[in-house]
This record gives C-alpha cells, sequence and structure tokens, in this order.
C-alpha cells in the first residue's frame, strides 16, 4: 500500500503533539511536516507534494480557511478545530472531513479512512470487517448488525445484548464475544460490560453515560477503556 504524506498546521504544541501521535498509529499515513503558522505551511507546499493537510482554522496571521484559499490547487484537508461553528465554511471548501478538538482517537481514524478510499489507484482498499453476526436466541439465530448494539453485559455463561430498540439473551462469555466485535466500535470497560463507544455521551468519575444508561467503568479496564474511546486516555479527560 502507498503512503499518503501528510503535514499537521497548527499553532497549539499539544494540538500538534495529538495528532502526530493518532498519525504515527496509521501505517499508510506518512508525517513529513509540521507548521507551526500558515505562512510557513504555503512555502512548504510551494516545494513539496503533500497529498493531506491536518489543519487548524484559528491561527494568528493568516487562519486555515484563508490558507486553503490562497492554494492554487491545494491538497486534501481535514480541518481540526475547538469551534464547532467553523464546520459550514470547512466543508464548502470540499474537506474530507471536520475534527472538533480534544479529538477522539475513533473519530480521527474514520477521517483518514476516508483519505484511504478517496485515494484511487494510490491507496488500495482494505478488506472490510464483518458487519454483523448471528446470535441464538431461544430456537432460531437472528442477525444483529454491530452498529445496533449499543453494549453487552456479562450474566456469567450468557450475556445481555442491549440493542437500540431491544435487547435479548443469548449463551456466550463475554471474552467470546469480544473476540468477534471489531476494536474499532467495542471496548471492554468493566468485567461485566462492554460498550459500542459511538453511543458513549459522556464520562464522569468512574461512570459511563451511554445513551440512557449509566455503567460503571473498572479500575483495571479505565486506561485502555479511555485509551480506545477517546484516544489520549485520562489525559484527554481534564
Amino acid at each position: 500500500m502507498s503512503k499518503v504524506t501528510c503535514i499537521i498546521v497548527d499553532d497549539e504544541p499539544l494540538a500538534q503533539e495529538v495528532i502526530s501521535d493518532y498519525i504515527g498509529r496509521i501505517d499508510f499515513l506518512d508525517e513529513i511536516g509540521v507548521f507551526n503558522d500558515a505562512l510557513e505551511a504555503i512555502d512548504f507546499l510551494n516545494t513539496q507534494e503533500v497529498d493531506v493537510i491536518f489543519l487548524d482554522i484559528q491561527m494568528p496571521m493568516l487562519d486555515g480557511i484563508n490558507l486553503l484559499k490562497a492554494i492554487s490547487s491545494p491538497p486534501k484537508v481535514i480541518f481540526t478545530t475547538a469551534h464547532r461553528h467553523y464546520a459550514v465554511d470547512g466543508f464548502e471548501l470540499n474537506a474530507i472531513d471536520y475534527l472538533v478538538k480534544p479529538i477522539p482517537f475513533y473519530r480521527f481514524v474514520q477521517a483518514v479512512e476516508k483519505i484511504k478510499k478517496s485515494q484511487v489507484g494510490k491507496v488500495q482498499k482494505q478488506p472490510s470487517e464483518p458487519e454483523a453476526a448471528f446470535f441464538k436466541v431461544d430456537n432460531k439465530k437472528i442477525k444483529v448488525n454491530y452498529s445496533d448494539i449499543v453494549y453487552i453485559e456479562s450474566l456469567k455463561d450468557y450475556i445481555k445484548i442491549i440493542l437500540k430498540d431491544r435487547s435479548f439473551v443469548t449463551y456466550q462469555t463475554l471474552s467470546g464475544i469480544l473476540a468477534i466485535l471489531p476494536p474499532a466500535q467495542f471496548v471492554q470497560i468493566h468485567k461485566s460490560y462492554i460498550v459500542n463507544f459511538h453511543y458513549v455521551k459522556a464520562i464522569e468519575g468512574n461512570t459511563l453515560e451511554i445513551k440512557e444508561h449509566s455503567i460503571p467503568i473498572g479500575r483495571s479496564y479505565r486506561d485502555h477503556a479511555l485509551k480506545q474511546i477517546y484516544g489520549t486516555g485520562e489525559k484527554g479527560w481534564r
């Protein structure tokens, strides 16, 4: 698979560090530059081929939106900013995605997957993960889309699967179900619970709010769970 070259343009050192760390976790991304302001980035773009910019919007001297307007043939862009109200302007410039700081790792992954799909002929598409599984309930097997699962609760030799609109109990262990769930969606947060972190609404102390439910976070699971849900672990929740 060909590498996708990218640069970071952001005047916040912490944001640069987080995005650079995320890039380092993605095999097909190749970071080739980090810039504190838009003018430095423009000089670089005039001499180097870049596939993608991770671009902050609010910066001194020249903001991210005007940087793109100043370049005749800009690379693809993923905006990164703390201000949601810039989203409309960003998408009017055909941005790949718009990430609001602090950026959860799963959202970063979603954004760069769009890059992969857009790199026709350059980045080969990887086989997709299964999107559903069959579970035995009473005397029949029912098909369940992973995206419909909100969370899963252990009941010893059984598990209770809570969907968006219903729930059911099936014969399975929590470790067994965790092995088949896509890691880009699910994480174990307690010895008795696995959650689909796309449905997480908030975390307060050692309690996670998901849809209308409150679920405890186990001490031994906390660091790993937050890294999966948020991307930066405990640091991101300060």
